[in-house]
């Protein structure tokens, strides 16, 4: 093996020397590389990262010692001082500290260097020490935050750490391999910042063209592995790096993500994705991928500088961005049922959610009511989904079948003491059988989708159709005087058996009301004190007595009236 020819990398031999940057991986080598200061940023990486705790947590502690007195605001995004900065009355108020006070005279004592990187974002100077402190006066957390804060701004202003690095080349059959080595010749602002010391690499004495004996020679298989899982300092980083949140905002993200189970923090303060983060993800990703990306966030961010800096108006940028927000909302409605496939398929399926509540028209099956947001009747034999409107309880209605497609009907119930009922058909609703349904009579269709949302679909008393008897036709009583629609009669209903609401005017002297009154309104069935009321008489049919005129009308209300009082209300399984 010979030795190719030794030299001190960087040049000619020279002392390099390197100013502890806090995030470098290696040393860059530079002559007076010096760190930047400390902003808020920083503090929760490190307190991530080498704490073991996180960013919500790093500016709790944080503005506790802000509040106490300890260390300057927290909330900063400047990493240089201004030139009006007092280092000298800063490291003063640190020259009797027993853990770092001989450091800090030294520094008083020869001199202390400005650092020489960073920007000055405006707000408020890096994070450094105001007063003096011992471990006893802060519990442990805060002391290691405050400690920390103290060894980084003494390191800022402590003299280079200087190192001797020797590279040496040599070639065994044609291959050259090399192997680097480094002494420390002034240890410089790491004896402050140990955490930042560099390694010693001792190697042997070389001469050039000298040849050496291998002691052995391995060949090493292998392959590549995926990248871990980013760690909480990273993945602020990396949100500084695309412009996403600001100092104030970055940990509330991140404790959101947490709490949303989204992510887990597993060992090394790792994020962990959750199948729920994942598939939501995934989502996102097949509905609107930009939802997903750094983009909206890092452009609102650089309009609202704009905003600050005056080169934009402020009432343009918030309409732009509320019409983007708009446009995507909009959009990612209409597509939310994609969602469904993507959740089915990792958690459990669509089919073992929600309960039996009406029969599908096409296969005759119960299909299930899911009442989570969007609500929606799934049958599992014709593997469709009907959705419903958002508002609202939803019921079986008598079991009646719509004469159009054989759906069953659901009653919805809107809320509120002024709110109305009213019958739908799944399959109608979602799919009208008429054009221009929303236009008909004056009806608004307030929903973009045809899917969701109140109105959105078409009800049965939009319906046009004459032999439904809850359609328009049917349940219409003349045209409205103010518009082009329908006025349509809307009896109030008992919300347990369906039976109309009556009005009972009582004698003033025989009334079985309280304090003399004489009016009530209730359910003849379900009201306790009218159903004592109600007496049952049984009567013969007169029509027989009647002209021909008046048995055909009177037969015709004879038997509806008949065979509806034949009909209890409550042999019902809306309810099941």
């Amino acid at each position: 093996m010979t030795v190719g020819e030794g030299y001190l990398d960087f040049g000619g031999g020279r002392v390099v020397t390197c100013g502890g940057c806090l995030w470098c991986v290696g040393y860059c080598g530079l002559m007076g590389c010096r760190t930047r200061d400390f902003d808020s940023g920083e503090m929760v990486e490190v307190s991530s990262s080498g704490m073991g705790f996180g960013p919500q947590m790093a500016m709790q502690l944080a503005e506790r010692l802000y509040t106490q007195g300890f260390i300057s605001y927290p909330r900063t995004e400047s990493t240089a001082y201004p030139s009006s900065f007092d280092f000298r009355g800063t490291l003063g108020a640190l020259a009797n500290n027993t853990i770092w006070g001989n450091d800090v005279q030294r520094l008083l004592a020869n001199g202390y260097h400005k650092p020489r990187l960073g920007s000055d974002a405006g707000d408020h100077p890096p994070i450094t020490p105001m007063q003096s402190a011992t471990e006893d006066m802060l519990d442990k957390d805060a002391w290691r935050l405050y400690q920390y804060v103290c060894q980084h701004f003494i390191g800022t202003v402590s003299p280079d750490c200087k190192y001797l690095r020797t590279k040496v080349k040599f070639s065994i059959g044609g291959e050259c391999f090399h192997c680097t080595g480094q002494h420390v010749i002034d240890e410089g602002f790491t004896s402050i910042m140990p955490w930042l010391a560099v390694t010693e690499r001792n190697l042997p004495r070389f001469t050039k063209g000298e040849k050496i004996e291998a002691s052995k020679v391995e060949l090493y298989e292998g392959s590549t592995m995926p990248p871990e899982c980013l760690s909480e300092s990273e993945l602020i980083s990396l949100m500084e790096k695309n412009g996403i949140g600001t100092d104030a905002s970055i940990p509330v993200h991140i404790n959101n993500i947490c709490e949303r189970n989204y992510v887990q923090v597993q060992a090394g303060r790792k994020l962990v994705p959750t199948s729920l983060g994942i598939t939501l993800i995934r989502g996102y990703q097949c509905i609107d991928p930009d939802l997903c990306l750094p983009d909206i966030r890092s452009f609102i961010e650089q309009q609202i500088t704009l905003v600050a800096k005056g080169q934009m108006d402020h009432f343009r940028v918030v309409q732009h961005v509320l019409q983007q927000f708009k446009q995507k909302f909009t959009y990612f409605v209409k597509q939310i049922e994609n969602m469904d496939a993507l959740f089915e398929a990792q958690f459990s399926p669509l089919a073992d959610s929600g309960r039996a509540l009406s029969k599908c028209g096409k296969c005759l099956r119960y299909m299930k009511y899911i009442s989570m947001q969007p609500s929606r009747l799934y049958c599992g034999t014709c593997e469709e989904v009907y959705y419903l409107p958002q508002n609202g309880t939803i019921k079986l209605y008598k079991e009646l079948s719509c004469p159009l497609d054989n759906f069953e009907l659901l009653i919805l119930s809107m809320p509120g003491p002024e709110g109305k009922s009213f019958p739908l058909c799944p399959y109608c609703y979602n799919s009208p059988p008429f054009e221009g349904v929303d236009t008909l009579f004056g009806a608004v269709k307030t929903g973009n989708s045809g899917k969701l949302g109140k109105g959105a679909g078409m009800p049965c008393f939009l319906c046009p159709h004459p032999t439904c008897r809850h359609s328009l036709i049917a349940q219409g009583v003349c045209a409205c005087p103010e518009c082009s629609g329908t006025l349509v009669l809307d009896p109030e209903r008992c919300p347990d058996c369906d039976s109309k609401i009556i009005e009972v005017d009582f004698n003033k002297k025989t009334t079985p009301l309280e304090d003399g009154a004489t009016i009530y309104v209730g359910c003849i069935l379900c009201d306790e004190l009218l159903h004592s009321l109600v007496e049952m008489k049984h009567g013969k049919s007169f029509y027989k007595r009647m002209g021909s005129r008046g048995r055909g009308r009177g037969a015709g209300r004879g038997r509806g009236r008949s065979s509806g009082k034949r009909v209890d209300p409550k042999m019902s399984f809306r309810d099941f």
